[in-house]
């Protein structure tokens, strides 16, 4: 039987294998960031703003009393290149409401550091979970119509749902009183496993990138353009 002692090894060691993955993608980067069109452009930053916070985690417990205003920083960081993204994607009223909602989730994250930062790692994670949950919806149901198999942000909205579904299951574990050893390690668990099916899902958003497939916010494909016109 498996002892308590070794499950939380296992949860070490998927959390490290988890924070090394974002290698992959930041490998497809270099290599193909030529290609990308000025949104995975703008996406290719979120490698660097991941592996600067896994390696300013390394710097607790020894330098840091608490690795809080790390974990705080980035999903800050990731709220706001996310909605960049989306923003530059998408069209219509959900650019404005991408927006609104970037700057509100924004807001909130910085009122919940002033009120108490340890609690503000859980809130704005969630905040980050749930708010680029409904972008990637958003662009999902505007890419109903058209074929997604190779559209690197379709595959990037699939990850990030997965994400937040995931995430917010993991800190489910340790919101009720009288939270457990094992509670915890099965938090961490699932925290994990959705950074990995994300960290996949981002590398293969980039390994399908290139610019040639990039629609402009507004602009729509020629062929839907002319089959509009044919009707006329």
């Amino acid at each position: 039987m498996i002892s308590s002692d070794q499950i939380d090894l296992f949860s070490d060691w998927l959390m490290y294998a988890m924070q090394a993955s974002i290698l992959i993608p930041m490998a497809v980067v270099w290599r193909q960031r030529r290609h990308f069109s000025p949104a995975v452009r703008l996406l290719s930053w979120y490698v660097y703003l991941s592996l600067t916070s896994v390696l300013l985690l390394q710097l607790y417990p020894r330098y840091l009393p608490s690795n809080y205003a790390i974990l705080v920083a980035f999903n800050m960081g990731r709220i706001a290149l996310f909605g960049a993204v989306y923003h530059h994607v998408l069209r219509g009223r959900a650019r404005q409401v991408v927006a609104a909602a970037t700057a509100a989730a924004l807001v909130a994250a910085l009122a919940a550091v002033a009120y108490n930062l340890s609690a503000a790692v859980a809130i704005v994670r969630v905040v980050q979970c749930a708010v680029l949950a409904g972008f990637a919806l958003l662009y999902l149901e505007q890419r109903l119509a058209r074929p997604a198999a190779r559209d690197p942000l379709w595959l990037l909205s699939v990850g990030q749902l997965l994400y937040s579904a995931g995430t917010v299951t993991a800190f489910s574990f340790t919101t009720h009183a009288g939270v457990t050893r094992h509670d915890i390690t099965v938090k961490f668990l699932f925290v994990s496993i959705s950074g990995l099916v994300f960290n996949y899902f981002l590398t293969l958003a980039f390994l399908r990138a290139q610019a040639s497939q990039a629609v402009e916010p507004g602009a729509e494909p020629v062929a839907e353009r002319g089959r509009q016109l044919a009707e006329l």
